[in-house]
């Protein structure tokens, strides 16, 4: 196909010579490599280049949460982002999200308000962003709550501004979830200051081959909201993909040190593992231990895709398509506030999910 193309072109070349100097075989060859891999990798409506929209509408059931077990949901991310002919790039992007799991307080409204630019290797990030969180994260941590209260912690979403430099295969649109660094450069560095707080983020990550080490620590004045001390947090992450190895299996473990300034005293502990049964569904398990309000517990899934992104390179739970997810949840407290010690023992959690 590609072949017969660029014989078409050549023959609408000669047949209108006035236009020949616009547009040279090359570039013609270069743009339709750019559809190629815009029609390989996605099965959908088509977007303008530049412009980018993503989300999911979520069927979600909880029987001890939802008086008729089901609640729907809807999360929706709009941008735009370019690449200039320097190789210089900067984008922005907001989102509208009816159950924003951070702060609750903020459902149905726009969050995550934030622009960057830069290059291929230092890039700046201001507003409502988390990228100060880029490179830390190794456990997907599906299905299972994010619990934090302190003012500032790893993936907050603080007004801020971040400085990312290093390895990163960026990914243009804003998601700081998960990463990938490049073999030739396999470090990177974040750097980040929230003002209103005076408190300064700084990450670091390096990866090994096999094992990938992060680094993160957020030091802010006892003057900063929340706080009646000096505090410095600091976290340790080690994970992994072991695919070039046959093993289908995404692993990790972070341990996490406030250092007394949220509402749980020991320290917390992310244990958790994403393992691809075939192309279409995987399996996935996560223990959380000691978040900020004393849970504890293990949270399973099984999860069946339809995927309509066909790039097999990103992580099973960030292609899109129609997801069906069954999990499993067991957790316990240690109440902060009384002591008390609470089992809730098992609860099924289902979700229908169209990812985009």
């Amino acid at each position: 196909m590609k072949y017969l193309l660029i014989t078409l072109f050549f023959i609408m070349q000669l047949c209108m010579p006035t236009q020949a100097d616009d547009l040279t075989g090359t570039d013609f060859i270069k743009r339709l490599e750019v559809l190629e891999k815009k029609q390989k990798d996605f099965i959908g409506p088509d977007i303008p280049d530049g412009f980018f929209v993503n989300g999911n509408v979520e069927a979600y059931y909880d029987d001890r949460t939802y008086d008729d077990s089901w609640d729907s949901r809807t999360e929706l991310t709009v941008g735009i982002e370019t690449t200039l002919d320097n190789d210089y790039w900067i984008g922005g992007s907001t989102k509208w999200d009816s159950h924003y799991s951070l702060n609750t307080a903020l459902n149905n409204t726009l969050v995550e308000k934030q622009i960057g630019f830069g290059n291929d290797t230092c890039r700046v990030f201001l507003g409502e962003t988390d990228a100060q969180r880029l490179g830390f994260a190794k456990t997907p941590k599906i299905s299972a709550p994010l619990i934090y209260t302190q003012s500032n912690f790893r993936i907050d979403h603080n007004e801020k501004s971040v400085l990312a430099c290093g390895g990163y295969k960026w990914d243009n649109q804003f998601k700081f979830d998960t990463h990938r660094l490049k073999r030739e450069m396999p470090y990177a560095i974040n750097v980040g200051y929230d003002r209103k707080q005076d408190t300064t983020y700084t990450t670091a990550t390096y990866n090994l081959g096999l094992v990938e080490l992060s680094y993160m620590r957020i030091s802010s004045p006892k003057e900063a909201p929340g706080y009646s001390v000096d505090k410095v947090q600091e976290g340790y992450a080690v994970g992994g993909a072991l695919h070039h190895l046959g093993i289908p299996l995404v692993w990790g473990v972070e341990m996490w040190d406030d250092k007394d300034t949220g509402l749980a005293e020991d320290d917390r502990w992310d244990i958790g593992g994403l393992y691809s049964l075939n192309d279409n569904m995987y399996v996935t398990a996560h223990r959380t231990i000691n978040d900020d309000l004393g849970y504890s517990g293990n949270y399973y899934g099984l999860v069946y895709n339809v995927y309509t992104d066909t790039n097999v390179r990103k992580r099973a739970d960030q292609r899109d398509g129609l997801e069906f997810g069954l999990y499993l949840h067991d957790k316990e407290q240690t109440s902060v506030y009384t002591g008390a010690h609470t089992d809730y023992g098992n609860q099924i959690i289902g979700s229908i999910r169209w990812k985009f």
